[in-house]
């Protein structure tokens, strides 16, 4: 696809309704009200007892991560994807808030606690989806509510990230001095939109047109062009990391079974010796590469899609 060719498409899908941006066919966007912001979501209800898959995604990604994935899934299947706070088209935290970790997690507390996925009747098993960030948050949370998962499935993230005790007042001096001079930067702006996407898909690594819903999604028009939409606080490095016996203990709590897909080009991290050391953690772990970078599923949708429909179909034959 020529440059031209790629602006014409993306600049199509560009016009569509915004609330839809993104969003695969077949899920119909919604809003959840948390205690403080309202997050956009998507969703498509189970049948009967099959299973509900919650899709959770990356750091400055947004839901249309998983766009490729849900025309592939069962179509019995229930969906339940959601934008982060400050990400995509949910409202961004107010004041001088910078996103730490574990508000991810109290967000997915409270979108799994909320009405669309506590229906009065019996309800099949509810799997965690996550890519990278939403990855760790899945790992913790699946810690934290055993009883309440009945599966995991991580795309290039393998438990929380953790940090050396010893760097804890290196990362706070880094992360204050960050805040203090980030309050002073300008959003960048792209004089077309076709710009931003090319840039984002020379980052990632991944080809323009498999990028074009979750970019289409991911920015808004401006003066000047067009700038991203995502909070610009998400940028600065977190405050606190947690200690490795943190990671180890919480990898160890997880007792539903997990699949880990691994890009052979994606994070060094997730193949290193430290990553082996974790696999031997998990209860009921199975590891599987997929070839591709850090956004693999995008890469490989019918590979990705076929790992998780073998997964979840041996998670109903035990419950």
């Amino acid at each position: 696809m020529t440059t031209s060719q790629l602006a014409g498409a993306f600049d199509a899908l560009l016009a569509s309704n915004p609330a839809e941006l993104g969003v695969a066919p077949g899920l119909t966007p919604t809003s959840i009200q948390l205690n403080d912001v309202t997050v956009a979501a998507a969703t498509r209800p189970a049948r009967g007892l099959a299973p509900t898959l919650v899709f959770l995604h990356g750091w400055q990604d947004n839901l249309a991560s998983f766009h490729p994935l849900i025309p592939l899934l069962p179509q019995e299947y229930g969906v339940l994807l959601f934008d982060w706070p400050g990400h995509g088209l949910s409202e961004h935290k107010k004041g001088d808030h910078y996103y730490p970790f574990f508000d991810y997690l109290d967000s997915l507390h409270q979108v799994l606690n909320h009405a669309l996925l506590s229906p009065n009747e019996e309800r099949g098993p509810l799997i965690l989806v996550g890519h990278s960030l939403g990855g760790l948050v899945a790992s913790c949370y699946a810690a934290s509510f055993p009883t309440s998962i009945n599966g995991m499935i991580s795309i290039e993230a393998l438990g929380p990230i953790v940090e050396p005790e010893h760097k804890i007042t290196e990362r706070i001096a880094k992360s204050l001095n960050q805040r203090l001079n980030s309050a002073q930067k300008r959003p960048r702006i792209f004089d077309s939109a076709v710009k931003a996407l090319q840039l984002r898909a020379s980052i990632n690594k991944v080809a323009s047109e498999q990028l074009m819903p979750l970019v289409a999604r991911g920015i808004q028009r401006c003066d000047g062009g067009v700038s991203w939409r995502h909070d610009p606080k998400l940028r600065n490095e977190p405050l606190y990391r947690m200690a490795p016996g943190h990671g180890e203990s919480i990898i160890k709590s997880i007792e539903c079974p997990v699949l880990a897909i691994r890009a052979t080009d994606g994070y060094p991290a997730l193949r290193a010796a430290d990553a082996e050391q974790r696999t031997r953690w998990f209860r009921q772990l199975t590891l599987v590469e997929l070839p591709g970078t850090h956004h693999c599923h995008l890469q490989q949708p019918q590979q990705t899609v076929s790992l998780i429909t073998d997964f979840v179909t041996k998670i109903q034959t035990r419950t």
